[in-house]
């Protein structure tokens, strides 16, 4: 349903949809992503970074929803009626990964972790420690795997805390 590309298409290839930043401050920087919707006709989607460089995408096939991160910005995008659904609010997103089986989304800045839900709701999740960097892994079974860049003199990296998918709640691995 969804392909990143590294440059824009050639210019008619396909319908081409731009989704700007709200804010006044504007990026230079462009990510394209390729949208294949439900009765497989392709376009492509123009996000404007914002501040930091990255690039993600999520997407839920069943729902026809994809979540695009460009410089730390998120847009939900309705990929069958090309159209952005809403901006996100939480900034700058790091990582990002979608739970098909709960049709959400997981993303995360440097000290927080939101769920967006299957009703598009950002919600926070509690942390048991204090974070300057969270990092989805995989989903393994109904476990999220994290690592956590706790905050300290030392930067420890902390990979003992998952997501539990059935809960929405942080655990800690058993020893």
């Amino acid at each position: 349903m969804i392909e990143k590309l590294n440059n824009p298409p050639i210019s008619g290839q396909y319908e081409e949809v731009f989704f700007d930043l709200q804010d006044p401050w504007r990026g230079k920087e462009w990510h394209y992503v390729l949208f294949t919707d439900e009765n497989g006709s392709k376009w492509c989607g123009h996000f404007r970074e914002k501040e930091i460089s990255n690039f993600l995408t999520a997407e839920l096939p069943n729902k026809g929803i994809a979540c695009i991160v460009a410089g730390g910005h998120g847009y939900l995008v309705d990929v069958n009626k090309r159209e952005k659904i809403r901006d996100l609010s939480t900034d700058p997103i790091i990582s990002l990964i979608a739970d098909y089986q709960t049709s959400s989304f997981f993303i995360t800045t440097y000290w927080d972790l939101i769920l967006i839900d299957t009703n598009l709701n950002e919600l926070e999740i509690s942390l048991p420690i204090q974070a300057d960097g969270i990092y989805l892994k995989e989903i393994e079974g109904r476990k999220l795997k994290m690592q956590i860049e706790e905050i300290g003199a030392d930067m420890k990296m902390n990979f003992d805390f998952y997501i539990d998918l059935t809960d929405n709640t942080v655990k800690k691995y058993l020893a």
